[in-house]
This record gives structure tokens, C-alpha cells and sequence, in this order.
């Protein structure tokens, strides 16, 4: 294999490996056609999963050719050899190891670092996936269609088909216009939209989901206006899975607590995101989650939300006053 170095994108040819100083690119297998479809999967230690994950786009895409781009991102485990081991059923499959364990970044690396000018404009849908889910039959073929049936529409969710919590999930995603980072597409034109204004996430974001869901919605960044609300639509035959947390698994409890402690952080960066950049504009984006909690307007420390949630949001919120007083900023 060639090795190059490129200061700004990795863009390669079959068989080769590019490395820069975030990333390293390799592409592993090439298909008949150009594809017109992309999809960026994250995968952050996802060894037992990532399999059964590209092996569902095979069938997820239908009849469709795809780029396949399994984002690597800090991972410590097999994750790297099971996607190389995916080479000998999934065409068109680029490994990308990235340094960083951060989805934010591993976003703004598929988006600006990956892909050149010329990829851009040919390409028409961008999907997103997460590496511990498997997508069902045709699942990229609904979502694709309906952005065709809906002109206006910008980006297309996917819907849970697992979860405990799933009927209501599929209720706020419709009824909030929000995204599932797990799955979801975005039309092409809306792709070299971001490209174009450069809008990167803060690295170390929680939840990229709802700063896409907002970015959609909102026409402000991009000059324009826009007289429907049907910019995001939801299909909801087009389904992703996952293994849902259990009782029966001692190892679950860790799991479940860390997810609520991010839950909790993940809301109040949502808010302090927001707060900002409707006052200041997306130009103000913050490079990073510290550069957020420095600049960002705070909330309330005290929002009563039971026992549990109401103890983790103080906690969550005295970490960040902590943050900015060691910054030398006053509370």
C-alpha cells in the first residue's frame, strides 16, 4: 500500500492509505460504479457489533451503490481488524482510524477532512449509523425515497425498532422534528451546504443529533428562508436495532449509569449550545465542549426532575462552575 500525507482532505485511490496527523484513511475495497450514496459509520470499540452493522448495510441499501466509511474513532479493541475482515462482502469500504474518541469530531472529520469538493457535488445522500446498531431491509432506500417524495426536506430519520422506551421515542422524534443520531440521512446540497459555510461541532459534544436536527430547522446560518416545516421527515419503515440494557446483565448497571450521566450532560450542553448561538450566530460556534463551558450562558443549577436526575444536573453544573472559576471566570 502507498502512504501519502495531506494537510487538508484524504482522498485516495483503491488499495491506497493516507495518513494525516487527526486520521488514516485506508480504502479497502472498491466497486463497479461511483456511487451517488455515502454513509459515515461510528465506531468507537464496537468489535462485537461492527459486523452485524456493515453486513445490514448490504441490505439496507438494496440495489444502490454506497461508499462506506467506518469512522474509527479512538478505538482499543478488535474494531479495526473485524472492519478489515468486512472487506470480502462490503464493496466500496474505507477504514478511517481516527486518534480522537469523540463522535463530534469523527462528524467534522466525514464531513470536511474525507470527502473532496468534486466527491461532494456528486454526491446526493449522506448517511449516518452508528457502529452497535443493524439497520432493516431497504432501510437507506426508504429514507432516500422519502427526501424524493419531499423536496423540501433536508434530512430523513430513521426509527427505532428495539428499546423499551421505543413507541415513545418514535412519538418525540416526530413530534420534536429530532433526529436519532443512530440512523438518519441528509440530502446532498444540505451536506455541501455545512462544507461551504464550514460549520464544524465542538469536539466532545454530547448528542451531534440534536445539533443537526437544529441546524436543519433552522435557516438562519444559511440566509434563506424556508415557508414549510417539512425540512426533516421520518420513515417509519426504515428501522434500526439495537441490544437493549438488561436486568439479567450485572454489567448493565455500569452501562445504564453512564449513559444518565451523559444524558445529563448532554442537556445542559444542548441548552448552553443553543443560548449562544442564537444570541451570538453560528459564526460563534465554539471549537470545543471547554471553549462552551467558558462561553456558553449558564443554566440553572437547580431543575427538579426526581431524586436522581435533580442530583446528577447539580452535579453536572458544579463541575462546570468549577471549570470556569479554574479558567478565572466568575459564576
Amino acid at each position: 500500500m502507498q502512504t501519502t500525507n495531506h494537510k487538508k482532505n484524504a482522498v485516495i485511490g483503491p488499495g491506497n492509505t493516507s495518513t494525516t496527523t487527526d486520521f488514516r484513511v485506508s480504502r479497502l475495497t472498491t466497486g463497479a460504479e461511483r456511487p451517488r450514496w455515502s454513509i459515515a459509520v461510528f465506531a468507537h470499540n464496537e468489535a462485537k457489533t461492527i459486523r452485524a452493522a456493515l453486513q445490514s448495510i448490504v441490505v439496507a441499501a438494496g440495489d444502490h451503490a454506497v461508499s462506506v466509511y467506518v469512522l474509527a474513532n479512538g478505538c482499543t479493541d478488535a474494531t479495526v481488524d473485524e472492519v478489515r475482515a468486512c472487506a470480502a462482502f462490503l464493496a466500496n469500504l474505507s477504514l478511517v482510524e481516527i486518534r480522537k474518541a469523540d463522535k463530534a469530531n469523527a462528524w467534522n472529520t466525514f464531513i470536511h477532512g474525507l470527502i473532496s469538493d468534486e466527491q461532494a457535488c456528486d454526491i446526493e445522500t449522506c448517511f449516518f449509523m452508528d457502529g452497535d446498531v443493524t439497520l432493516t431491509p431497504d432501510a437507506m432506500s426508504r429514507l432516500a425515497s422519502s427526501l424524493d417524495e419531499t423536496p423540501d426536506a433536508e434530512a430523513a430519520g430513521g426509527m427505532p425498532g428495539s428499546g423499551r422506551d421505543m413507541d415513545a421515542w418514535r412519538q418525540r422524534m416526530v413530534v420534536n422534528r429530532m433526529l436519532a443520531g443512530n440512523f438518519y440521512a441528509l440530502r446532498g446540497r444540505f451536506v455541501q451546504q455545512l462544507r461551504q459555510s464550514r460549520i464544524r461541532m465542538p469536539v466532545g459534544l454530547i448528542g451531534e443529533d440534536f445539533l443537526v436536527s437544529w441546524l436543519v430547522a433552522n435557516t438562519a446560518w444559511r440566509n434563506t428562508k424556508h415557508p414549510h416545516k417539512s425540512r426533516s421527515v421520518f420513515n417509519a419503515s426504515a428501522e434500526f436495532s439495537f441490544r437493549s440494557l438488561s436486568f439479567w446483565r450485572p454489567a448493565d448497571y455500569r452501562t445504564y449509569l453512564h449513559r444518565k450521566w451523559r444524558y445529563t450532560l448532554r442537556g445542559i450542553q444542548h441548552q448552553m449550545l443553543i443560548m449562544l448561538l442564537t444570541v451570538e450566530g453560528v459564526s460563534s460556534m465554539p471549537a470545543s465542549i471547554g471553549e462552551l463551558y467558558l462561553r456558553g450562558p449558564l443554566p440553572s443549577r437547580f431543575q427538579w426532575a426526581g431524586i436522581t436526575q435533580t442530583t446528577l444536573h447539580l452535579l453536572a453544573m458544579l463541575r462546570i462552575r468549577s471549570f470556569r472559576r479554574a479558567a478565572g471566570l466568575d459564576n
